[in-house]
């Protein structure tokens, strides 16, 4: 009876989480994996949660609660000092190492804060073309584009994906993240193209200017570096994905992105993470440009610890994304994975507007970020 009360209030895999971490399974995971590095991913920070909810931003109490437990358990170091420790063999037990993703402007104004509160280092890889503007990465403008939409509807039968209702913030979200997807898998100028109509049947554009997705400008990138704790690295010029890009292209959105953060910090880099960087991601001429602009470590988005038999130019991270639970996040941080629903069942409950925290989870947030 009590059992059945919990499932009803916090669901199958909140419960779940919330027994683990009761019968003390963060601890054993830690213990499992205390010679490896964990490097966390993150994107940005508000101060309360978005709404309609994305997967990649966090509200500032979730990402101090997080980051709390992160100091209490961890040796967190700076990402440069950990990859040379890791080469050398020489990292504490129990490492790991905070990254934020894009460079959004949220990250001065919420997260900054909170790591100068903990005195928490971090590093911050910047898509360094839009910054200083309005314009938003490709995904954000089709977040923003669905949000703030008026269309009671949309025929995306031209993405294969037919009819679909925009009516409520759960048919748009499920809509948006399958236009994602399959905008991913595009050639990167039928992909730009592509974005660019879809923008346009949503409705009339309105720049990122006040949202989420508000970019950085050189100025405050620089501010943040200004007390030791954060390291600024590139992450490529638009955030393409660079398998699906020209020889060319990789060339520059690699180069050119390393060259402006040296350019504009005066440090040359010697790390960089992949736009989106699932397997299918990147390539080795990825690979080849990195290591052609001096960078001897890249970041991927492979869920994992990083050890020394770890490929160097693909490290893998543990992504966080906005809907995992405190008990959830304590599970992936340790190394434990729990099971998904099928599919059915997520789609069910979400349409019936029954899905609870964590009855579901949602794709890898490196997945569903980009």
């Amino acid at each position: 009876m009590m059992a059945d009360l919990l499932r009803g209030a916090v669901g199958t895999r909140e419960l779940a989480a919330r027994l683990l971490c009761a019968a003390g399974v963060p601890a054993l995971g830690r213990w499992r994996n205390s010679r490896r590095l964990a490097i966390l991913m993150y994107h940005g920070v508000e101060a309360e949660p978005v709404a309609p909810r994305c997967s990649y931003v966090l509200d500032v109490a979730t990402l101090r609660q997080q980051l709390e437990y992160v100091r209490r358990h961890y040796t967190v170091l700076p990402l440069a000092e950990a990859l040379e420790r890791l080469l050398g063999n020489t990292l504490p037990r129990r490492a790991a190492v905070l990254t934020f993703d894009d460079g959004t402007r949220n990250l001065a104004t919420h997260a900054a804060p909170v790591l100068r509160d903990l005195d928490l280092p971090a590093a911050v890889f910047l898509a360094t073309g839009p910054m200083g503007t309005d314009d938003p990465l490709w995904p954000d403008r089709l977040w923003l584009a669905f949000a703030r939409t008026q269309v009671p509807e949309i025929d995306l039968t031209a993405l294969g994906l037919g009819q679909r209702p925009l009516r409520i913030p759960a048919d748009r979200s499920e809509t948006r993240e399958a236009a994602v997807e399959y905008l991913k898998g595009l050639p990167d100028p039928e992909r730009m193209a592509r974005v660019e109509w879809l923008v346009g049947v949503l409705g009339p554009e309105r720049d990122a200017c006040g949202s989420p997705f508000e970019m950085l400008n050189w100025d405050e990138a620089r501010a943040l570096m200004r007390d030791d704790r954060v390291a600024l690295y590139p992450h490529t010029v638009t955030h393409p994905i660079l398998s699906r890009c020209s020889d060319a292209k990789v060339d520059q959105e690699v180069a050119e992105s390393c060259r402006a953060v040296e350019r504009e910090t005066g440090c040359a880099p010697t790390i960089f993470a992949y736009p989106n960087g699932g397997p299918d991601d990147f390539d080795q001429r990825a690979v080849a440009a990195v290591r052609r602009s001096g960078i001897r470590w890249a970041l991927s988005t492979t869920n994992g610890f990083a050890d020394r038999h770890s490929d160097p130019l693909a490290l893998p991270r543990i992504g966080i994304a906005s809907q995992h639970s405190f008990a959830v996040f304590r599970l992936k941080l340790s190394g434990i994975a729990l099971p998904r629903l099928p599919f059915r069942n997520r789609r069910a409950a979400t349409v019936a507007g029954t899905t609870k925290v964590g009855d579901t989870e949602p794709r890898d947030v490196s997945r569903a970020r980009r």
